[in-house]
Formats: structure tokens, C-alpha cells, sequence
């Protein structure tokens, strides 16, 4: 074995698994104790060779051999004996030498230096105080027999004094210059991480502002055209000329609301993957087809305004149910979706396809737009990365989120594209691994025809959400009663009981989760399906009210055909509701 091998697994000794900090100390204590040893066996036998006195061999090789002990406390893990008995052996060596050899070799500064040491090499309180008194008692017997001449120290040649001045001299330099090491190098791995946290801190700095640049700049556009509509409709409504416009108009307005909400979604979602937030995953079986279809119809609204039809098709090997987190797979289908219209040309078709191979399954979404340069395509799902475009703009959070969330479902999105025919995004996931899962059973989406339930209570303490829900309903064939808060809301309920409720999480008297304990723990009401309308989008606000008995969790602003559906799950079938 080559010698700084030795050495390294020597001074190495019992640091496996410790914390880098722990792992410096340890390393600074055995190098010490092996450098000692090392000059204490060294020089003892030089020593005896140029004077013979074994008074100074013997107890050289015994100091030597304490030392090695030392490392020996260490590789069994009794860290805190190890650093303190080494300079306690420090000190018990130091004195017999420094009574032994008297004041003219100065033995007495090697006490002096391990005083300054005491406070490099211990942190805790009780360590420094036991080490700084065993050294300064060391020092004071060592001046206290000085001082009496009780023992008389030895006497030799001016040579041999003044190369036991040296050996001391050269043991403190050597010690000295080991603990500068150290701690220069602990400096500079210091430096080192402040520099690479500036560095991060830099970035992130950077990162935010372009951050903040972007948002501000695409959550604008499509606010500036709702609110310059929404003036185009007042000033028509005064000329008398509003029926004319207002096709046109509404559907602008859709596309550019429904655009607002993509962008505050991505931006939620990205703050919460830049925060290390990751959900727990909710696997179950989820009817492919079924929510393939839904997505396809609420988008179809969004394309129309840009006379874009949605193709979507399905392999005949494409399993009925698929097991999966259908709130993280549907989030990556509006983003290629979102992405998909906004570069498609106009009077085209997207074509979804979904289909399966031997141990995988993937939905492909491919536009007709004019595909991505070469330059693009090599980062394309990195964050910010997006065009302007004259339909609807987006933050380029879209792509880098549905990657992040196939990645969750241990899956991956692939791009593929023809510069000036359209682009394919294809996200891929395997049955196998999806299998291992634990399943929870689909919730049955349709309620027999002899349940029918007709009338909903909303209880919703902002009077033009209200309105605008109640004119929804009312608008699909039900009955609609209304509260401004949870106290008002339990009354309604227990004067007439509805067949639905819609419940907003925040109000005044009495907040939704409230309002929804109570309607759990009422054995009159506790039947009754609750939908809960929130603008908390945060995953963990849903699961709190999904917890505590709330049937569906629907984030404000709520996109009416995803309410639809959410309806015709709980009220009996689509021929309820119309339009």
C-alpha cells in the first residue's frame, strides 16, 4: 500500500456518513494526532541516537503510540473523547518534556500555541472549557517547578540544547502550519459555495425579473382586449347597434378570458415547482376516451373562434381505463392543446390520436401550423421559451410544465416537426409501471334516471358571481336558489333541501370548509353532492375540501363546459342540461 494512501485512510478514519462539517473536524483531530505521532517517534529516536537518554526515548515512543489511540477513539465513533483527549495528551506531554528539559529549550510555547488552537478546533462551550483548563494548568505546573527548582531539568551541550530548541521549534511550526491548512482550505470551500450561491442568487434574480417581465407583459394583452371589448359593448349598447357586434365581440372575449386563466394556471404551477412543491400523486383508473372527449369538446370552443376543428381519434389497442393522475394527465393536455391552437393556421384541423403499444400508450397532438426552427426546438421546454403570435400570446410556461408533470407519471413528451407543416407533440407513458400502482375505483359518472335533481343552492357572497352562476343554471333547466354566505346557505338548505350545492370557499360569517362541516354532520343534509367554487388553485386547498366530504373542487373562473360535466355527474344526465 503507497504511503499517502495509508495516510489518507488514516486521517479518514471514522468519518463514513457524517455531515461535512462533522466530517472537517474529525479529519483536523486524526491529522494532528497522526503528525504528532509521526514527529514524536521521529524525533525520540533522533534524539536518543545523538544523546542516549532514554528518559526522553521511552516516553517519545508512549506519546507516539497515545496518538495513534486517538484515531483508534475515532474509527469507534467517540468523537467527542477523541478531541478532547488529544489535547489533553498534547498538554500531559508538554509538561513532562517542559519539566524535563527546563526553560532553555522552551518547550513551554508548544502550551502556547495549542491555547490559540482550542478555539479552531471546538465549538461546543463544555469542550473549550475542559481543553482551555487542562493547557493552562499545564502551563502553570510547568512554571511552578521552574520557579521552585524542585526537579532539576536536564543539562546539556549547546549543541544538543539548541537542537532540542529546533525539534520544538519545528514541531510548533509543523502543528501551526496544519491547523492554517485546514482552515484555509475550509475558507476556500467557504468562498467557493458563496461565490456558487451569489451565482444561483444571480440567476434567480434574473429568472424573476424576466419572469415578471413576461407575465406582466402576456397577462396584459389578453386583459387589454377584454376590457377594450367590454368598452366596444358599452359604446355599441349606447348606439343601439350591439346585437350586430356582438357575435364577434363575445367570442373574442372568451378566447381572450380563457387565456387569462391559462396563463395565472402556468404561473400558479410554476411557482410551486420552482418551490419544491411537489403533490402526491392520485392514481387511479381513469375512462381514457371519456376525458380525452370532454377536453376535446371544451377546447373545441376556444379553436372555433379561430375556425380550427379538433380531430380526435382513438387506436382500437387504446385501453379503456388507464391508470394515472387525471388532474397532472389532463393539465398536460391543455397546455400541448393551448399550444396547439394558438400556432395552428386558421381553417385547419389538430388532430389528437391516442393509441397503445405492447407496454406503452400515448395521446399524439399535432397542428398545422409552421413548425419550430432547428435553433428553438433544442429548448423548447425550457421556461419563457415562446413566440408572439396574433391569436393568443402565452408566459412559454406551458411545454415546460406538461414535461415536469410527464416526468411525475414517469413518462415522457417528444416533439417532432416539419418547418413549415405543423408540429407533433407526443406524450408517452408505460401500462407496466402504471399497473404497480394502487388503483381506486372510478367514481360512477352518471346517477339513474329516477334520481333526477333539479335544483341547486349556491352560496356565493360576491353578487356578480352569483348572478352569473345562477343565470347559468337557470339557463340549463334548473331551479336555482341563492345565499351570501355559509349561515344563510345552511338555512336555505334546511328550509328546502337542493339537489346540489355549489359552495364558495371564502365568505364572510361563515367560510366554506365551515359551511361544509356542518352540511357533512347534518343527517338531513349530508347526502347532498357538494361542489366546492374556489379561487384557491393550490392542489392542497382541493384536497382539504375533497377530505372533509366535498364531491368536486372547481377553480374560479370556472369554465362552464367543464362545469357542465361536472353537473351532468351529479344530476342525472345530459338531457338535463341544454345549451
Amino acid at each position: 500500500m503507497k504511503l499517502p494512501s495509508l495516510f489518507y485512510r488514516l486521517v479518514s478514519t471514522g468519518t463514513e456518513g457524517l455531515a461535512s462539517k462533522q466530517k472537517q473536524r474529525v479529519h483536523i483531530i486524526n491529522s494532528l494526532s497522526l503528525t504528532t505521532a509521526v514527529l514524536a517517534f521521529v524525533m525520540g529516536a533522533a534524539l536518543y541516537l545523538a544523546i542516549g537518554q532514554l528518559s526522553i526515548f521511552i516516553p517519545s515512543m508512549v506519546e507516539s503510540l497515545g496518538f495513534l489511540g486517538i484515531i483508534w477513539l475515532n474509527k469507534k465513533r467517540w468523537y467527542e473523547p477523541a478531541s478532547i483527549s488529544m489535547l489533553a495528551w498534547q498538554a500531559i506531554w508538554a509538561v513532562y518534556f517542559g519539566v524535563l528539559l527546563g526553560a532553555s529549550v522552551e518547550v513551554v510555547l508548544v502550551l502556547l500555541f495549542m491555547i490559540s488552537a482550542i478555539f479552531l478546533l471546538y465549538k461546543k462551550r463544555r469542550s473549550i472549557i475542559i481543553c482551555l483548563g487542562v493547557t493552562i494548568a499545564g502551563l502553570l505546573i510547568i512554571e511552578f517547578f521552574y520557579f521552585t527548582g524542585w526537579i532539576k531539568p536536564l543539562t546539556f551541550q549547546h549543541t544538543t540544547t539548541f537542537l532540542l530548541r529546533w525539534c520544538c521549534i519545528l514541531f510548533i511550526l509543523t502543528m501551526n502550519t496544519l491547523c492554517i491548512l485546514f482552515y484555509q482550505r475550509a475558507n476556500n470551500n467557504l468562498l467557493r459555495t458563496l461565490r456558487t450561491r451569489t451565482s444561483e442568487l444571480e440567476k434567480a434574480h434574473q429568472s424573476r425579473r424576466v419572469f415578471l417581465q413576461e407575465t406582466s407583459h402576456e397577462i396584459r394583452n389578453p386583459l387589454n382586449a377584454i376590457f377594450g371589448i367590454v368598452q366596444l359593448m358599452r359604446m355599441d349598447q349606447k348606439k343601439g347597434t350591439l346585437k350586430e357586434s356582438l357575435p364577434e365581440l363575445i367570442e373574442s372575449l372568451y378566447v381572450a378570458s380563457f387565456n387569462v386563466k391559462d396563463i395565472i394556471n402556468n404561473v400558479l404551477e410554476l411557482s410551486r415547482i420552482e418551490a419544491m412543491q411537489l403533490d402526491t400523486l392520485q392514481w387511479r383508473q381513469v375512462l381514457i376516451r371519456s376525458m380525452l372527449r370532454n377536453i376535446a369538446g371544451i377546447y373545441e370552443y376556444v379553436a372555433s373562434a379561430k375556425s380550427v376543428h379538433i380531430d380526435l381519434k382513438f387506436e382500437e389497442r387504446l385501453p379503456e381505463k388507464v391508470i394515472t393522475d387525471e388532474t397532472k394527465l389532463s393539465q398536460i393536455i391543455n397546455n400541448l392543446l393551448t399550444n396547439a391552437i394558438k400556432f395552428t393556421r386558421p381553417n385547419t384541423i389538430i388532430h389528437i390520436r391516442a393509441s397503445a403499444q405492447e407496454d406503452t400508450w400515448q395521446i399524439s397532438i399535432t397542428d398545422q401550423g409552421g413548425g419550430i426552427e432547428e435553433e428553438k426546438l433544442k429548448r423548447i421546454f425550457m421556461p419563457f421559451v415562446s413566440e408572439k403570435n396574433t391569436f393568443v400570446e402565452g408566459t412559454g410556461l406551458g411545454l415546460y410544465i406538461s414535461k415536469h408533470f410527464a416526468k411525475l407519471l414517469r413518462g415522457h413528451i417528444s416533439v417532432s416537426c416539419k418547418e413549415g407543416s405543423g408540429t407533433t407533440f407526443t406524450v408517452t407513458f408505460p401500462i407496466t409501471a402504471l399497473r404497480e400502482q394502487t388503483m381506486q375505483p372510478i367514481v360512477n359518472g352518471r346517477a339513474s334516471e329516477n334520481d333526477i335533481r333539479k335544483t341547486v343552492l349556491v352560496i356565493e357572497d360576491d353578487r356578480m358571481n352569483q348572478a352569473i352562476l345562477k343565470n347559468f343554471l337557470a339557463g340549463n333547466g334548473m331551479q336555482v336558489m341563492t345565499a351570501g354566505n355559509g349561515l344563510e346557505g345552511l338555512n336555505a338548505a334546511r328550509e328546502q333541501a337542493p339537489d346540489l350545492i355549489i359552495l364558495d370557499s371564502h365568505m364572510p360569517k361563515m367560510n366554506g370548509r365551515e359551511t361544509l362541516q356542518h352540511l357533512k354532520t347534518d343527517p338531513s343534509l349530508q347526502h347532498i353532492p357538494v361542489i366546492i367554487a374556489s379561487g384557491d388553485a393550490f392542489t392542497e386547498t382541493a384536497n382539504v375540501f375533497l377530505r372533509e366530504g366535498a364531491s368536486e373542487y372547481v377553480i374560479k373562473p370556472i369554465e362552464f363546459t367543464a362545469l357542465k360535466l361536472v353537473l351532468e355527474k351529479y344530476l342525472s344526465g345530459s338531457d338535463q342540461l341544454h345549451g
